[in-house]
């Protein structure tokens, strides 16, 4: 069984509905506005992500001067500390001081800076001879030590518990050069730590704000929280040493209690003490969320939306509609032939209004046209009935005629020649007679006029004879009148012949078969026409003057059939064979 038949025409019907589809007028009008509209629409979607990331850098930048105006006061005492130790490094490096006259300036250092806890001066080993608080001290080395006095650098850290002043301080250190370049040691400089001064108004302004300041290794200076630990206000795992030499920094994170929060990193002096501000609710307020973002970038997109929705409204409200009942109009014309008025008609464009004027003047030219046509037809086919219908009077005419002179002649083969004579007329007026007796004059069912002429040639062939069982086999046909008629004929002869020369078989019956049968070969169709009748087979038949066959041989070649005669011992017939067009009533 073949099964891509289906597939093939399923994907076919699925094609032309594609292609039905992409030749709709509002497929056609929807993909050229959109055409239109793109260029505008991308121009338009790129305004709009420069306007979201100009606010967002506006937003950054603000919130970067915020976080530094918060520790300002912050930058401005470790830029004084650090300034100090500089100074106080330049003084001890230009000249070689005894360590009563350093010890002086040290303390004369801490007097001039109320929150200055410790100043003095390191030396390698970590010892101290000359500070503020007049005695040695021998620090424990550590490896953040080692490491400064092995590449010298201004140094920043946070103790929570001073080694001298055992107070929570911030450690300057600076480092002092001899005049040959050498490494002397360490200026050293530690103040108290307070919590970040923030103003009264900044807090106030600022609202929900986390600072924080760090140094070059990661290290916590100050911070200021306004409830609970700083940490809280930080995002997990965050490394403080990644902001290390990097200008400002601006991200959103989430902190360890699930809050969303902004993060600012700015420096305070940079390359050695950051600072970190983590804003909350009231700042993200301020930037732009994810819902506007979305919708200023879809807003293009929404507009190109209802611009197409606005044209296929408008396109179906003044021309679609008008269309589609123009066009339902027209089928119901074309199959009902009824012309139709449109109420929706007044509300059209003109121009259609004037397709719809050259429709309804169309239609009714065409329904008196089609009325003239069919008053034609119908006198013609009245005209050409009375034509068959005379024809077929005349031909009886002849046939009473002849049987008239058959009553007088008194030799038995002029009475046979006169009743095959006879028989030819009777077919032609058989076929004159269904002619107009059949509602199209074209088309003649050639099944039951064969059987009107078995009849006739029956009634006729066995007045004085056996019975003649007939077997009859025939398809429905109908045909033209060009081959009905020498059909007919090879008929009336054939069955002639049959009833003249038949007789019972060796069962004793006379039989006589008739069939007529479609063939259907391939993309052609033949009509077969066999008439088959017994003989006796001691019986000897005087042979006739071969009229018969002459003529079944010429109403053959008429039809470009294919003749073969049956000649056995208990039977004879034949067959003519030819092509044949089907008649569809559709």
């Amino acid at each position: 069984m073949n099964t891509a038949g289906p597939e093939n025409a399923s994907s076919t019907a699925r094609e032309g509905g594609a292609k039905s589809l992409r030749q709709m007028l509002v497929v056609r009008i929807g993909f050229l506005l959109s055409l239109a509209l793109l260029p505008i629409g991308l121009v338009a979607m790129g305004q709009s992500w420069r306007a979201l990331h100009i606010t967002n850098e506006n937003l950054e930048a603000s919130i970067h001067a915020r976080t530094s105006a918060l520790v300002e006061s912050e930058r401005r005492a470790l830029q004084t500390k650090l300034g100090t130790a500089s100074a106080l490094a330049d003084t001890l490096g230009a000249a070689d001081l005894g360590t009563d006259v350093c010890t002086a300036i040290m303390q004369r250092v801490q007097e001039t800076s109320p929150r200055l806890a410790f100043a003095g001066f390191l030396e390698a080993g970590t010892v101290s001879r000359c500070n503020s608080a007049g005695r040695t001290f021998d620090f424990l080395p550590d490896a953040r030590s080692d490491e400064l006095f092995e590449q010298p650098q201004p140094y920043i850290t946070y103790s929570a518990q001073g080694a001298v002043s055992q107070l929570p301080v911030v450690i300057v250190a600076y480092p002092s050069f001899s005049q040959d370049g050498s490494l002397k040691g360490f200026v050293t400089i530690s103040f108290e730590t307070e919590p970040l001064v923030q103003a009264d108004s900044a807090v106030a302004a600022d609202g929900d704000v986390a600072l924080l300041t760090f140094n070059q290794f990661g290290d916590t200076l100050s911070s200021f929280a306004p409830d609970g630990p700083i940490e809280d206000y930080l995002p997990e795992g965050l490394a403080f040493e990644g902001f290390i030499n990097q200008d400002d920094s601006f991200f959103m994170a989430t902190t360890r209690s699930g809050e969303k929060r902004l993060i600012s990193v700015v420096p305070i002096l940079p390359g050695e003490v950051y600072a970190l501000g983590s804003w909350g609710q009231d700042a993200l307020q301020r930037t732009t969320s994810t819902w506007f973002t979305i919708s200023t970038l879809l807003f293009p997109f929404l507009m190109w939306l209802v611009g197409i929705i606005v044209a296929v409204i408008s396109l179906n409200r003044l021309v679609l509609r008008h269309i589609s009942d123009l066009g339902r109009r027209m089928r119901r014309f074309a199959t009902y032939r009824d012309v139709e008025s449109s109420e929706k008609i007044d509300d059209a464009p003109s121009e259609i209004q004037t397709i719809n004027e050259t429709f309804e003047a169309m239609a009714d030219q065409l329904l008196r046209d089609e009325a003239d046509l069919e008053n034609a037809v119908f006198e013609r086919e009245v005209l050409l009935k009375e034509v068959h219908h005379r024809v077929k009077n005349n031909l009886q005419l002849i046939s009473s005629i002849i049987n008239m002179q058959v009553r007088q002649v008194a030799s038995p083969e002029a009475v046979a020649a006169l009743r095959q004579f006879q028989d030819r007329v009777t077919s032609l007026a058989s076929v004159h007679r269904a002619l107009y007796q059949e509602p199209s004059l074209t088309r003649i069912r050639f099944d039951v006029l064969l059987s009107d002429l078995v009849a006739q040639v029956n009634a006729v062939g066995t007045a004085d004879q056996t019975p003649v069982e007939i077997e009859l086999d025939l398809d429905p046909v109908t045909l033209l009148p060009d081959q009905t008629s020498p059909l007919a004929m090879v008929t009336t002869e054939a069955l002639s012949n049959a009833f003249k020369y038949g007789g019972p078989g060796r069962d004793g019956v006379f039989r006589l078969k008739v069939h007529l049968k479609e063939i259907i070969d391939g993309s052609t169709t033949h009509l077969r026409l066999g008439i088959e009748n017994s003989v006796d087979p001691e019986a000897r038949t005087e042979p006739g003057t071969g009229l018969g066959k002459r003529l079944i041989l010429a109403f053959s070649s008429q039809l470009d059939g294919d003749l073969v005669y049956i000649d056995e011992e208990d039977r004879h017939g034949l067959t003519i064979t030819f092509d044949y067009q089907p008649f569809s009533p559709e």
